[in-house]
């Protein structure tokens, strides 16, 4: 069987569709091929094709139609569609071919969200968001079946779609690429890390705040922080250089690009605490974190936002706390409580890691995902 990932929005080895089910399929022995127009890319790892181009001064249409012609040379017998754009390709290529794959739309992203209307101003937005909202689901109408990252994100597929067969695919790591370091904290010593993109929004502007508080609370600790991520508003930027001014001479930072997904573990293998204070809007509020689970494989506490999608589906008060993102002084104080009382810091440590073996990890779903596919050959 011939199984083809397209997508417009991830690049050809972005961690769930590269390292988890393409080479999951591939060592099943499927022929798997995936085509991104995120960034070019050709040739064959562990097993995978890829057939993938820089499209971002591409046109709809011709993005469209380099899709069609990469479909064509792959001849799958399913598609499995990231974005809605690649479901329209997807559909247009399955009527000019004989052989009509079946098309699967893999929906881990809020659609639209609001990186897609971020560049239009209040106006544009009323009338772009119900345009780009209708254009989705016309185009999961056209999908065969769906694949769901996690509960909240499938709630209106399955309401309006419910006659389509689905499945629930979560975000947990394969456990091979997660190589945890034992926790230590070195006394006198707190290392930290963020990740992803720099903004308020995401919670970058809590994190410092509450570097500020840890600060304030043990004047003497010195504080190591990675930070892997980018700026996309220079305003921000500005603020946020601002406060890393203001901090006390004992933080340092350590600043890194964007890494593909080993180097990333890699990195962060021997942050202490894993903090990560995104905003409370519906759409985060509504959003389960795929980062809380390799932090849970890498055997460390968490503190996130009080997310409902975290409360929904993980069992988050045995390895860490949900709190209000803005009240960093509370925050820094649970940090400290972890400082303080390594007999808790151990045994949450230790939580994470039992929990990832036993239930948060790749090869506990990996089967089901594989059937699921067969299943929709046979129909």
């Amino acid at each position: 069987m011939n199984i083809t990932f397209l997508t417009s929005g991830h690049i050809p080895k972005d961690d769930r569709i590269f390292y988890h089910q393409a080479q999951t399929l591939a060592t099943a022995g499927f022929k798997v091929d995936i085509i991104s127009s995120r960034t070019e890319l050709t040739g064959i790892e562990d097993g995978v094709i890829f057939n993938s181009f820089k499209g971002d001064k591409l046109t709809k249409k011709e993005k469209i139609n380099r899709f069609k012609k990469l479909l064509a040379g792959s001849k799958p017998d399913i598609i499995i569609c990231q974005e809605p754009i690649t479901i329209l390709a997807a559909g247009i290529y399955r009527k000019q071919t004989d052989k009509k794959p079946k098309i699967i739309y893999d929906i881990t992203e809020w659609y639209p969200a609001k990186k897609v209307l971020v560049n239009y101003n209040f106006i544009l937005r009323l009338f772009h968001f119900p345009k780009f909202l209708i254009f989705n689901f016309l185009m999961a109408a056209q999908a065969d079946a769906f694949i769901f990252g996690e509960w909240y994100k499938g709630k209106p597929y399955r309401f309006l779609f419910h006659r389509k067969d689905f499945i629930y695919s979560y975000y947990y790591p394969d456990l091979k690429y997660i190589k945890y370091k034992e926790p230590g904290q070195k006394k006198g010593y707190l290392r930290l890390s963020y990740s992803g993109k720099l903004s308020f929004e995401k919670g970058f502007g809590n994190f410092l705040e509450t570097i500020k508080e840890i600060s304030v609370k043990k004047p003497s600790l010195k504080i190591n922080i990675k930070i892997i991520g980018w700026y996309s508003d220079m305003k921000e930027q500005i603020k946020f250089k601002k406060m890393i001014d203001t901090l006390s001479s004992n933080v340092s930072f350590q600043f890194y690009p964007l890494q593909d997904f080993q180097k990333f573990i890699e990195i962060i293998s021997d942050t202490d605490i894993f903090l990560d204070l995104r905003s409370d809007d519906f759409e985060n509020r509504h959003c389960l974190p795929i980062k809380l689970f390799y932090y849970a494989a890498l055997k460390r506490p968490v503190i996130y936002t009080e997310l409902k999608a975290i409360r929904k589906e993980v069992e988050i008060e045995k390895f860490g706390y949900l709190t209000k993102p803005y009240n960093t002084q509370h925050i820094a104080g649970l940090i400290v409580n972890y400082i303080d009382n390594q007999k808790l810091y151990n045994q949450h440590s230790k939580n994470a890691r039992d929990l990832a073996e036993s239930r948060y990890n790749w090869d506990a779903i990996k089967y089901e995902f594989i059937e699921f596919l067969k299943h929709l050959t046979e129909k």
